[in-house]
């Protein structure tokens, strides 16, 4: 490990491509997008280029996961091109996933990926309500979604994850229930349920705001255990605040990252996490364009490195997302006056319901995995 270098990646690590470019915004989406244009295009290919020769791999990669934006607007041409690089590198049989949406995957696109070695697609349906989709600004009819996971298995990918939005400020519990059988009813090996994050600049926190119809806690909760119980009964077990799976299919790339491992992303935007250190591409095409090839950590935006006791936090933070929690003794790599310190709020938590110790393990409760996020924040603070 060449600590603080952002051109070396350690064997075992895992890597992230970020493909910027969507057919439509979604009013709920802040992560890093724009509508294409041709010249974009060419100028994300060589971009990209540039920046991935200018990397070393130390041996073989353990996953990879291409999202977006929409990895599925790429051209078949640019999946084969593209996909060779990744397949070099990457260990036989890795994980490989890409995202995708209801509105991308042809079937010449479905074959390039099978070629180059992709094994796992995730479909962002996010509803199969036409009201909620609309509201979401989600482009396309759910009817042919059951049509689209036919050509998807039938392509021969095995792994699907199915992408789910609840918590949608008015969605009723009879939507969520339709939402969820429809989704068990197209047997993906792995289910994602998000609760709803207003971004500030987004479309729909713009909307909301001014309507005065926010998301509401009390709701969000009993949506969240809704989905919990149903899919629990249906034979996905829940093994991180946001995802199920069936026995054997959880998502090796966000487990990786859960357990801090390493790992290198490319294309505008995307975050990388190599030893203490955790940085992020710049923003836009052009400003990456302009960016890249860089070797100097401290030049990359976002530019953070984790030592001591705040890396011993952000273990734990991280660990206590996941079902499995972290063990009981991982508190004792804090100071001394950290272990102090967490050990009253951890026990504090605990009386109110929201944590658990067993079998020399420490996790969070349903009712804590429904507050993580704020029980992470205190940790870290």
């Amino acid at each position: 490990m060449r600590e603080g270098d952002p051109s070396f990646i350690p064997a075992g690590g895992a890597l992230y491509l970020h493909v910027p470019f969507c057919s439509s915004i979604c009013d709920f989406c802040a992560f890093d997008k724009a509508l294409p244009s041709p010249g974009d295009w060419d100028l994300y290919r060589d971009s990209l280029s540039r920046e991935w020769e200018s990397v070393q791999f130390e041996g073989g990669m353990s996953s990879a996961f291409w999202g977006g934006g929409t990895p599925g607007l790429l051209k078949a041409s640019d999946i084969r091109k593209i996909g060779a690089k990744f397949q070099e590198v990457l260990e036989p049989g890795a994980e490989w996933t890409v995202e995708l949406t209801p509105l991308c995957p042809t079937a010449e696109k479905l074959a390039a990926w099978r070629e180059v070695g992709v094994n796992r697609l995730s479909l962002g349906v996010q509803s199969f309500s036409p009201r909620l989709l609309e509201a979401m600004g989600r482009p396309y009819s759910t009817e042919k979604i059951p049509q689209i996971v036919e050509k998807i298995r039938s392509a021969g990918f095995r792994k699907l994850n199915i992408d789910l939005i609840i918590a949608f400020p008015g969605q009723t519990r009879e939507e969520l229930q339709m939402d969820l059988e429809r989704t068990v009813s197209l047997q993906p090996d792995h289910i994602s349920v998000y609760c709803l994050t207003l971004e500030e600049d987004t479309a729909l926190y713009t909307r909301l705001t001014r309507s005065g119809h926010r998301p509401d806690a009390e709701e969000e909760a009993e949506l969240y255990e809704m989905a919990w119980g149903f899919l629990e009964e249906k034979g996905y077990a829940q093994y991180e605040v946001s995802n199920f799976a069936r026995e054997g299919s959880q998502c090796e790339h966000h487990l990786n990252v859960w357990r801090m491992g390493n790992w290198r992303g490319f294309g505008p935007s995307a975050a990388s996490q190599l030893g203490e250190y955790r940085f992020h591409n710049p923003h836009e095409l052009q400003r990456w364009a302009d960016f890249v090839p860089c070797d100097k950590m401290e030049d990359y935006p976002g530019r953070q490195r984790t030592v001591g006791d705040d890396r011993v936090r952000e273990r734990i933070v991280f660990g206590l997302r996941m079902n499995e929690g972290i063990p009981s003794q991982a508190i004792e790599a804090l100071s001394e006056e950290g272990q102090q310190s967490l050990k009253i709020f951890l026990q504090q938590i605990e009386n109110e319901g929201y944590l658990n110790r067993s079998g020399g393990r420490i996790s969070l409760t349903l009712a804590g995995r429904l507050v993580a996020d704020e029980i992470s924040r205190w940790i870290l603070s």
